[in-house]
């Protein structure tokens, strides 16, 4: 009887022991896991110092050997060697875990040592293959390996997943293929807002004819919806001085043929173009007059344009209505409208002008006469300048520094203009 007593004593000792053994590694697991989860944690500053301790106790933790191996490697005075032991640990312990393997990437190559580098990436890839910065890591490695063709696959891919890698890439191509046009298409191949980058980029680097070529293989939907970008790239077209290639882009975007017309909605029926106004009518303010689309008045169709002047001294109209123009350099051209005007009282009346892009007058016509008159027809000749735009404009340009008001109306309608 009494050594069954003895018996369930032991017993229940035992347990108690147990129990406190259980809550002891129980709480050694809690801590260990908060340890880890929170040195762990990318979002945390950490050093060298704070995590050699942890990884002396927990040296099982991949999470902890890895970030201890990225620590010895990006703080001053590194480690290499320590940095590469810390993360061939991270890799054992954890060797399907692709950030892991590109700190091991990291290191290697900054030990010299590339083509461990590349072998580490690969695995990288291998594991995690949509995600762009393992691909353009790789791509990046293997441009300085001089490995470019397996390269421009890698880059390929980075874009594809993060378009606003392309610039960079291209960058690398570009250097690593002695400004090699085919390389770098190559990395864009069918993607629509990567060869918009890609056109840029070549007009960048005064390639006008290539970079028109790639903007042009771009499916029209998505020039035409990526209006910021191909409004951008028709403008420096023409900065480049490319102007008919210019005008025939914009002719594709707007569905304008270029055999059309010279001047663009000469008869102001169309809406005017906002998205890509490079060869359309823009209209800036004026103090001294208001313009308008008006449909009441029109010599053909159902608008013409209307210019109320407000009757201010020394009336000035410049830029406030133009059109550019693409011509060919040296050709002779006529350039017609039709007028009508209200109550006209001006010292001088507006004048339709065709300047240079340097805004110099090339030709102008006679000034619309003062007073009413049903609609009349007006005609310039010109030689188109060598840089091969002109822009047509309606101008009012004072004789002195001060002259009498403005007042009244002019309407003006149907431009047109032809090479003769």
């Amino acid at each position: 009887m009494i050594e069954l007593n003895l018996t369930k004593s032991g017993a229940r000792v035992l347990l108690a022991l147990l129990t406190i053994a259980a809550c002891a590694l129980l709480a050694l697991l809690i801590v260990s896991r908060f340890v880890i989860g929170t040195l762990a944690d990318r979002r945390l500053q950490v050093t060298r110092a704070m995590l050699k301790i942890p990884v002396e106790y927990l040296p099982g933790s991949a999470r902890l050997n890895a970030r201890l191996a990225a620590a010895e490697f990006s703080e001053g005075d590194r480690d290499l060697a320590s940095a590469k032991l810390y993360a061939e640990r991270a890799v054992n312990l954890s060797p399907f875990d692709h950030r892991v393997w590109l700190t091991l990437a990291s290191i290697e190559e900054a030990a010299g040592d590339r083509r461990a580098a590349e072998e580490a990436l690969r695995t990288a890839t291998e594991l995690a293959p949509n995600y762009w910065s393992v691909h353009y890591r790789l791509g990046n490695l293997l441009v300085r390996e001089r490995k470019l063709a397996e390269s421009l696959e890698e880059f390929r891919k980075a874009i594809a997943a993060n378009d606003t890698l392309t610039t960079g890439a291209l960058d690398l191509v570009w250097q690593a293929s002695t400004e090699n046009v085919d390389a770098v298409r190559s990395v864009c191949e069918k993607n629509p807002r990567a060869n918009l980058t890609l056109a840029q980029f070549l007009l960048g680097k005064s390639k006008p004819v290539e970079a028109a070529e790639v903007f042009m293989s771009i499916d029209r939907a998505s020039r035409v919806s990526a209006a910021a970008e191909s409004s951008i790239f028709m403008n420096g077209l023409i900065a480049a001085g490319k102007m008919e290639t210019a005008r025939d882009l914009w002719g594709d975007l707007v569905g304008v043929d270029r055999g059309t017309a010279l001047i663009w909605n000469g008869g102001f029926e169309s809406d005017i173009q906002r998205s890509f106004s490079q060869f359309d009518w823009s209209f800036n303010r004026s103090e001294y007059a208001v313009l308008s689309i008006d449909p009441a008045s029109p010599h053909s169709g159902s608008y013409s344009l209307k210019i109320e002047f407000a009757g201010r001294d020394t009336t000035k109209l410049d830029n406030e209505v133009k059109q550019l123009v693409a011509v060919t350099p040296g050709a002779r051209y006529v350039l017609e409208c039709y007028f009508k005007t209200e109550d006209l009282d001006a010292p001088e009346g507006p004048r339709v002008v065709v300047t240079d892009d340097s805004s110099t007058w090339v030709a102008a016509s006679e000034p619309v006469p003062a007073g009413s008159s049903d609609w009349r027809r007006l005609s310039l000749e010109f030689v188109a300048p060598q840089k091969g735009a002109v822009v047509i404009s309606i101008k009012r340009r004072p004789r002195f520094s001060y002259d009498e008001p403005t007042r009244g109306t002019v309407w003006f309608d149907d431009f047109s203009m032809k090479q003769v």
